[in-house]
């Protein structure tokens, strides 16, 4: 919920590798650390990049979304692990690696002050942004800056290796290439009247908006969800559907918690099976996606509940 989930299952899965031997338990628990890291980006405005975007966009404020969807990502954790856990033998053992010590494997220096400024940074980009009314790129690029600021003072000035270079140099253009392509895309067909067209066919053929949103996540397993919400941003209009609007809030979850159904619905199950050599998108489907669509409706089910009980922030 405050680290980018496809980092938190880099360090989990590496972390996992290091204290489970089982490969096939260790396999499922990567599974359920792709879902939780999934369903905990749905609640805060920089867990995950749709919520970002949808943040961003005016579609869900901080407060609101805090409270309308922290209740609903817990379920989809419950669900997920509650599934697991009836599966799993808990009877059996599981061994831990031997430990190899690493004779040159000290942390860079200010490891901790850079780690925690810039995570206390990144929680307080919304406050900032409701404090100051400026963009909330403004904010993020704020804490960038006084982290250069910091790495400049800890480390030499040839050293590239921690410096504000050395990280840009690691940025992955085509990905941020993709994201500002699929955004101009959706831009225009929302501007020549596109997208406003099938959201009205869409709503004629199904009414309801609740299944609307449920079958974003799906389509999320299968395509991109930057797109996918960047077109709902684009469909449905704020003078319609107001800042955390119940549509807004099953979006702003379906989208952030669909990519969990296939390992290749998400940044994090990517990255994921890349780590693990012996999961597959079969081994997945088999063995992950069932726990993870039982922890997706339950999600699911929250909201609704939430929306009927009158115990949602607008």
């Amino acid at each position: 919920s405050v680290l980018n989930n496809l980092t938190v299952v880099i360090v989990m899965v590496s972390l996992m590798q290091k204290l489970v031997k089982d490969v096939e338990f260790r396999q499922r628990l990567g599974g359920i650390i792709v879902v939780a890291s999934n369903a905990g980006g749905a609640w805060t405005p920089i867990g995950d990049i749709t919520t970002t975007m949808l943040y961003i966009g005016g579609q869900v404020t901080t407060i609101p979304l805090l409270a309308n969807l922290v209740f609903p990502s817990v379920l989809c954790l419950i669900g997920t692990v509650g599934y697991e856990y009836l599966r799993m033998d808990g009877d059996t053992p599981f061994e831990r690696p031997a430990s190899t010590e690493e004779e040159d494997d000290r942390p860079p220096e200010g490891q901790a002050l850079v780690f925690w400024g810039g995570l206390v940074g990144m929680i307080t980009v919304p406050v900032f942004t409701a404090v100051t009314q400026c963009p909330p790129w403004s904010g993020m690029m704020l804490v960038l800056g006084l982290l250069t600021v910091i790495t400049s003072l800890l480390h030499e000035p040839e050293d590239d290796r921690y410096s504000l270079k050395g990280a840009l140099a690691r940025v992955e253009v085509p990905d941020a290439l993709f994201f500002l392509g699929v955004l101009f895309a959706v831009g225009g067909l929302e501007r020549v009247g596109i997208l406003k067209a099938f959201a009205v066919k869409l709503s004629a053929l199904v009414p309801s908006d609740a299944i609307v949103a449920v079958l974003l996540g799906f389509a999320s397993a299968v395509v991109d969800n930057v797109p996918l919400v960047a077109a709902t941003q684009g469909m449905y209009d704020l003078t319609a559907h107001p800042a955390n609007d119940p549509l807004w809030n099953l979006i702003t979850y379906c989208a952030a918690t669909g990519g969990s159904l296939l390992v290749i619905g998400s940044a994090a199950g990517v990255a994921f099976l890349g780590m693990e050599k012996g999961v597959t998108f079969g081994w997945y489907t088999a063995n992950i996606a069932p726990a993870a669509l039982c922890g997706y409706f339950f999600g699911v089910g929250g909201i609704l509940a939430q929306q009927a009980l009158g115990l949602t922030l607008g």
